[in-house]
């Protein structure tokens, strides 16, 4: 699967995604009407999705382009505006993620939960206020 984002700020999504997530860069592709497609191996922290070639893609908007409209404002919870809610990563080792992701100030809908033996979930927000959800899962 493949899911594209066009980001308010494109600087600070690809630190975001690249660095504090740790998704490895794919790199550039120059696309349709002078933008350019910044491309994530999506599947590379491991967990059940590894190796199926899902990539996160990152828009940089042409020259004539405005800025494009979004959430009118942070919500409660992925759940609090219609459209896409949320992304999902699997993840092999969750706690680095949490710490980069602490450390960098960033915004938890849901701290790091345990949901049963072998099942553990946190939501973080991107720099644009969309819910990252990252699910580890291991045999208990």
């Amino acid at each position: 699967m493949q899911v594209g984002l066009v980001p308010a700020d494109l600087e600070r999504s690809l630190v975001f995604y690249r660095e504090v997530i740790g998704l490895p860069y794919r790199g550039a592709l120059r696309v349709a009407a002078g933008r350019t497609l910044h491309q994530f191996d999506a599947d590379a922290l491991g967990g059940p999705a590894a190796g199926t070639g899902a990539t996160l893609k990152l828009i940089e908007l042409g020259p004539g382009d405005g800025v494009p409209a979004g959430r009118t404002g942070p919500t409660e919870s992925f759940t609090g505006a219609v459209g896409i809610g949320w992304i999902t990563l699997d993840v092999e080792d969750l706690d680095p993620i949490v710490v980069r992701a602490s450390d960098a100030g960033a915004v938890w809908q849901l701290p790091v939960t345990q949901f049963r033996p072998g099942l553990r979930v946190a939501i973080v927000e991107d720099p644009d206020g969309n819910a990252v959800e990252l699910v580890e899962r291991h045999d208990a």
